[in-house]
């Protein structure tokens, strides 16, 4: 699947990620060590490594209520990807999320819910 998206900390772009043809580009910005979501080093980051991100900012697939859950975002299985593109893989413990493009949203919005 060939994809783009921002990883964004608060209003702080953290990265621009680029798949296109299973091949993984990362820009990094702001390089600060714990909230970069793939390092801060020049290693290179796999596909592995953003299906394994998108996932960790889902809720998890062993849940008791992934059902019900699913069922009120409109989904009839359990898809990382389509989860990250409703929630923007906000998660309730902490600040990082996903803007694809063509979307004009801030940290506002996404963490009161307007999305």
């Amino acid at each position: 699947m060939d994809t783009k998206f921002q990883v964004y900390n608060k209003d702080t772009l953290l990265a621009d990620v680029e798949v296109v043809n299973r091949k993984v580009s990362v820009k990094r910005y702001a390089l600060i060590p714990g909230i970069q979501p793939f390092g801060c080093s020049d290693l290179k980051v796999t596909l592995e490594n953003i299906n394994s991100f998108i996932e960790s900012r889902c809720f998890e697939r062993g849940r008791g209520d992934k059902d019900e859950i699913l069922a009120a975002m409109g989904l009839d299985i359990y898809d990382p990807w389509k989860i990250v593109r409703i929630t923007h893989g906000r998660i309730w413990d902490d600040f990082t999320w996903i803007k694809f493009p063509g979307e004009d949203l801030s940290w506002k919005d996404v963490s009161n819910g307007r999305v």
